[in-house]
């Protein structure tokens, strides 16, 4: 049996090599929608906004994971520790009727670079950019291309629902009703995992909560986001019945 603990929290999962976007330096760029998702295909923990709570949790565990801060983060579970995203089959596409948003977003991405200063950055390891093929980045003049407008208005939205969680979690950390989790996994092929590290809602303490705090997040609808939590671990049952079996012994 192998015992793990679940890596804290990566800063840019999927992404390889992040840079700033340059009107200069990206002149040329063009860039192709991915046809699939085989870049998230090592990708156990995918990062979640709390407005996603509601459709990631009919098909991941929702959990929360800290960072090298210790900054409590909401991440869907898509796979075992140290294996692979069990949601995205051999054929690279995403098997799940809910894709999350920073897989969608890909291969763009905002990042914080100073307190509430974010810039657009791209995966410069990314085989969708190129000079050759695509979309172009930029117009002839410099300026974004409507494409890039339409990007950095998405990446903005998604940004601005990423405050509210980041809002929501602080809540939650303060709130004390997380524990931390163990788990564990038997394969279909005999083999075991255990695995902690990760955090959920002690439901013990969850209904001790003040009435006042329960009104109040019933008041905001984040007492929906803790029930689809609860529900969503369910699906914890899901990632050793999707995990391949080992390859046969030589």
């Amino acid at each position: 049996m192998t015992d793990t603990n679940v890596p804290s929290a990566p800063a840019t999962p999927v992404f390889r090599r992040l840079v700033a976007l340059d009107r200069k330096a990206h002149a040329g760029l063009k860039v192709r929608p991915p046809e699939n998702a085989s870049f998230a295909a090592d990708a156990t923990l995918v990062p979640l906004m709390s407005a996603e709570f509601g459709p990631a949790a009919r098909e991941y565990p929702v959990v929360f994971v800290r960072d090298s801060n210790n900054t409590l983060i909401s991440v869907a579970l898509t796979g075992l520790p140290q294996g692979k995203n069990i949601y995205v089959g051999k054929d690279g596409r995403w098997d799940a009727r809910y894709v999350p948003a920073y897989i969608r977003r890909y291969p763009f991405a905002f990042v914080e670079t100073s307190p509430d200063t974010y810039t657009i950055c791209i995966d410069a390891d990314s085989s969708y950019f190129d000079a050759s093929a695509g979309t172009a980045l930029f117009g002839v003049d410099g300026e974004p291309s409507a494409m890039l407008k339409e990007t950095i208005e998405q990446l903005g939205e998604y940004q601005r629902m990423m405050t509210h969680t980041k809002s929501f979690m602080k809540k939650l950390d303060a709130a004390d009703i997380l524990m931390e989790a163990n788990a564990k996994a038997d394969l279909p092929d005999g083999r075991s995992f255990s695995w902690r590290g990760f955090w959920i809602i002690d439901e013990a303490r969850f209904r001790n909560l003040p009435q006042e705090k329960i009104k109040e997040w019933f008041a905001t609808g984040e007492l929906g986001l803790l029930y689809a939590h609860l529900l969503s671990l369910g699906n914890l049952g899901e990632l050793p019945r999707r995990h391949p079996a080992a390859p046969p012994q030589k």
